[in-house]
């Protein structure tokens, strides 16, 4: 909003249209253009006319959707780790707004590349928001999500370094230990979100399209809540609880002694 609220006629919006199917990659803007208005046509108000609304010199470009899931990676004994897309890109928009940190190299006093000692102060400056940050391009709750996740826990690791309550190789390790099962679960949770709701027939099964936004039946009976509370914990999950035991273990023997 250039000319801010009240002047809507100078608004700038961003739109993605995303369908399945084998990309043209000869197409040029106007092409894609073309393209985009004709399969809008079919599309309700207000989606119709936003996009066939688009100005015709408008400068289209492709976005091809990619992915990989969360594998375990070598930290080099705690100097590397991996943090945002860098460790789970989820499509569609893979663009969370910690991108740039990533992948995120952290070097001990005894480990900077030129054997010159760093002060442990200033490993929280690797941290600091960048001069020119991206703006936030992602249009989904889970990468965002995720990303603050991942740097609270990596927060947590490098205070624990610094406060010399543990080393750099088992402080990232911990932090790496956490993030791949979290991270690949929720990239093939959001792979299988996407091409379910790019197939319509799939659209016409969801809760959301048959029961709306109200609470799904048997989400308020007390049996349902407790066969919850019962079924298998994930593998992320079972890392939060092994991390947890750690950590009250410690606080044990710190009381004890």
């Amino acid at each position: 909003m250039p000319d801010g609220p009240d002047h809507p006629e100078t608004w700038v919006f961003h739109l993605a249209m995303a369908w399945l199917g084998n990309p043209d990659h000869s197409l040029g803007y106007k092409e894609r253009l073309a393209m985009i208005k004709e399969r809008a046509e079919e599309l309700g108000e207000p989606a119709r006319s936003a996009f066939t609304w688009i100005p015709p010199d408008t400068l289209v470009h492709k976005a091809d959707i990619s992915y990989w899931i969360t594998q375990p990676w070598d930290n080099h004994g705690g100097r590397l780790t991996l943090v945002g897309d860098a460790a789970h890109p989820m499509p569609p928009c893979e663009s969370d707004v910690f991108n740039r940190m990533a992948p995120l190299s952290i070097f001990s006093s005894e480990q900077t590349p030129e054997g010159n000692k760093q002060p442990p102060n200033t490993i929280p400056s690797l941290l600091q928001r960048p001069s020119n940050p991206p703006p936030p391009q992602t249009d989904r709750g889970q990468g965002l999500n995720h990303c603050i996740c991942d740097v609270s826990y990596l927060l947590s690791a490098l205070d624990s370094i610094l406060t010399n309550k543990s080393t750099f190789s088992s402080a990232i390790n911990a932090y790496d230990e956490e993030i791949v099962p979290r991270g690949g679960e929720e990239v093939k949770c959001s792979v299988e979100n996407g091409f379910m709701l790019h197939d319509w027939q799939k659209v016409l099964e969801s809760p959301v399209f048959r029961n709306g936004f109200k609470p799904m039946k048997g989400h308020d009976d007390a049996e349902a809540k407790k066969k919850v509370e019962e079924r298998a914990v994930s593998e992320h999950g079972e890392v939060q609880i092994k991390r947890e035991k750690e950590e009250m273990v410690g606080k044990i023997d710190v009381a004890a002694h």
